[in-house]
């Protein structure tokens, strides 16, 4: 675990997020792109349109294997929430993708496969995860959002499911962090491991206050 971060007392999160405000300030569903839309920032890689039954997506590419992401909205370091779906299948290795804040040294939500786990990240550096059975080949919903807390103290928080599940009430994942978080871009992520391309589709942003 980092230095200055400690672990979430969950009764106290599901308290203070039951007060919490929206507002959504981004939405792309790609449903008429022909190219990757000009607000997002390419990382690693070529990002693509696809079909499937109708249905434009975001496509990160199968080769090279790398890391592939897509930064976009505003450079905040906390009040925000982002949302993403996935759409991977299994290989001689799972893939992995992510829905991160604050930049590229910040958090990430990423889904592992290979553990059957969910994981937070911050800095690259795993900092907390939960069980997850991720399922190949169906559209996997991930959330993350940051939330300042009383005492210099800040909520990370984190859900995800699949497509033909109802969106949980409560948080998957609940991190709580002394550390204060820098100003970044929220992104989305995937690595390809499987050889084959990882669709991405419905990214939103929200403020949370």
């Amino acid at each position: 675990m980092l230095k200055g971060s400690i672990a979430i007392l969950p009764g106290l999160l599901a308290c203070i997020a039951c007060v919490t405000t929206e507002t959504s300030v981004f939405h792309e569903s790609f449903s008429s792109a022909k190219a990757l839309p000009a607000d997002f920032t390419e990382f690693n890689g070529k990002v693509g349109i696809g079909r499937l039954n109708g249905n434009r997506y975001a496509e990160l590419p199968a080769k090279p294997v790398s890391s592939h992401g897509l930064l976009f909205g505003p450079a905040l370091s906390k009040g925000l929430r982002v949302e993403a779906r996935f759409l991977a299948e299994d290989g001689e290795k799972s893939p992995t993708f992510a829905v991160g804040l604050n930049g590229l040294s910040g958090y990430k939500l990423q889904v592992n496969p290979n553990k059957q786990q969910l994981e937070l990240l911050r800095n690259e550096v795993v900092v907390h995860t939960e069980k997850f059975e991720w399922l190949s080949g169906k559209w996997t919903q991930l959330q993350l959002q940051v939330r300042e807390l009383p005492g210099l103290q800040w909520a990370v928080e984190g859900k995800a499911w699949h497509e033909k599940q109802a969106k949980p009430k409560k948080w998957s994942l609940q991190w709580k962090d002394t550390a204060a978080p820098i100003n970044g871009q929220p992104s989305v992520w995937g690595t390809p491991y499987a050889v084959k391309p990882i669709a991405l589709d419905d990214v939103r942003l929200r403020v949370v206050e």
